[in-house]
């Protein structure tokens, strides 16, 4: 019981304003049972002697009869008695009766003077009252009474006070509890200009900022493990790239070693250097288009593009780019369609720019079976105006999709030169279009795949 009195704000607060009440309530009525009695007999006899200077006052004016019965009616209104004492007798008025009730509290005497007497008579007045026993009396009486009516209201005031104070602070020491746990989505609804109502203010406000860092720091923590998650694959790719480099080098040079090896020990048909000199040329050209790709790719990641941008037309580079390209697609005999209607200017770096679209139309040129359609069209989308490239007659897996960007990343696991190239192309296009700021997208469609190139 004990502990849980401890434990209690509101048993506690009720128990000491019950208390508190209950003893300032009894000492209260104490003080006065023993004050007012007192304090009604002094009363009582101030106004007595007031009575009698103002009947002393007027009998000085009458006669001896008229006197008398002056001051028989007094004795009746005062509840007192009275003796007139001449030089020939006494005259008495009232009588006391003699019992434990009756207090006589006080004896006036003064001289007064009749108009048709020429001596002075004395006249003795005695004030006779039960009042002040009997409110002492009476008071002790209803004792219980008022102590009963003293716990009621010590109770019901208590049990208001604990509420009326603890119920705030009750709410406030809830809402710790869930700030302790990080929860800030309350509001603290006590409405008053008091101390407490300042307290849950300025916790409304404390959990508003609170909430607000919480969320940025959410975000900070958010934006940190993206970028670490990108520099992460940033590396990963960096190793798979100079991986991938090491491995398309390799081949190249180990084939262009053992031909040079060959020819200079003479070892069987070597020694027809007519024959295996233009291979030998063609691996070094290979080697040396592969580094040129790759020191590309190098200067564009270094690049700032901001002082190279100019606005090109979207159809004048598109047709140079078919114009360079007609050669391979004859040779394929692959029919190449332009159907850009609306001219649009593209702020960019020129040289990238044609880079990329020799790319991405070269590509659909290359991978494209022999006599099958390239279309390049410009076409509006919720996302703007969109370039889009495609090519007929092949279709890309769903599982290599996501690689395509990927460098020296081809979906011909043979990796053979008679169906790719070095695996660079779209990678260098993702690189251009990344320093522009440009999003893009491959798709399977129904006749093909496309690439779309989102311009604004």
């Amino acid at each position: 019981m004990r502990k849980k009195i401890r434990n209690s704000l509101s048993i506690k607060v009720f128990l000491w304003v019950f208390a508190a009440l209950t003893v300032c309530s009894t000492i209260i009525y104490a003080v006065v049972l023993a004050v007012l009695p007192k304090q009604y007999q002094i009363t009582s006899d101030r106004q007595m002697e007031q009575n009698v200077d103002a009947l002393v006052s007027e009998i000085s004016n009458m006669g001896y009869d008229d006197g008398i019965q002056k001051i028989y009616n007094f004795c009746i209104q005062n509840n007192a008695t009275a003796m007139l004492i001449d030089d020939k007798n006494t005259v008495n008025f009232g009588e006391i009766q003699s019992n434990e009730q009756t207090v006589a509290t006080s004896t006036i005497s003064t001289d007064i003077a009749f108009s048709d007497r020429g001596t002075e008579c004395m006249l003795v007045l005695s004030s006779v009252t039960q009042a002040a026993e009997r409110i002492s009396n009476l008071m002790l009486r209803f004792l219980p009474v008022v102590f009963f009516i003293i716990i009621l209201l010590s109770v019901l005031s208590a049990f208001i006070c604990s509420k009326v104070i603890v119920t705030p602070i009750a709410k406030i020491s809830q809402i710790s509890k869930r700030m302790t746990s990080l929860d800030m989505t309350w509001r603290c609804d006590i409405e008053s200009d008091d101390e407490i109502g300042v307290l849950a203010s300025s916790l409304n406000t404390m959990a508003s900022r609170l909430q607000t860092t919480m969320e940025e720091l959410e975000n900070a923590n958010a934006q940190l493990t993206a970028d670490v998650k990108k520099f992460q694959a940033l590396e990963e790719q960096r190793r798979n790239f100079f991986a991938a480099v090491s491995h398309e080098l390799k081949t190249p040079l180990t084939i262009l070693k053992g031909q040079i090896e060959n020819m200079m020990l003479g070892y069987g048909d070597y020694q027809n250097h007519e024959k295996y000199l233009p291979e030998a040329l063609k691996a070094t050209e290979d080697i040396e288009y592969l580094v040129k790709e790759i020191i590309t790719i190098s200067k564009m990641e270094r690049m700032e593009l901001q002082d190279t941008l100019q606005n090109v037309s979207l159809l004048s580079t598109v047709n140079e780019t078919i114009e360079t390209l007609l050669p391979l697609a004859k040779d394929k005999n692959i029919q190449i369609y332009q159907n850009i209607t609306i001219d649009i200017s593209v702020p960019v770096n020129r040289n990238l720019w044609n880079k990329a679209l020799s790319n991405i139309i070269g590509n659909a040129i290359r991978h494209s079976p022999c006599g099958e359609e390239v279309f390049i069209s410009l076409q509006s989308f919720e996302q703007g105006n969109t370039l889009v490239v495609e090519n007929t007659g092949v279709f890309i897996s769903e599982a290599d999709l996501p690689h395509m960007f990927t460098p020296f990343y081809r979906t011909d696991k043979s990796r053979s030169k008679a169906t790719g190239g070095s695996g660079l192309g779209m990678y260098i296009v993702k690189t251009i279009l990344d320093l522009h700021g440009m999003e893009y997208s491959i798709q399977n469609t129904p006749k093909g795949v496309s690439f779309f190139l989102y311009l604004n």
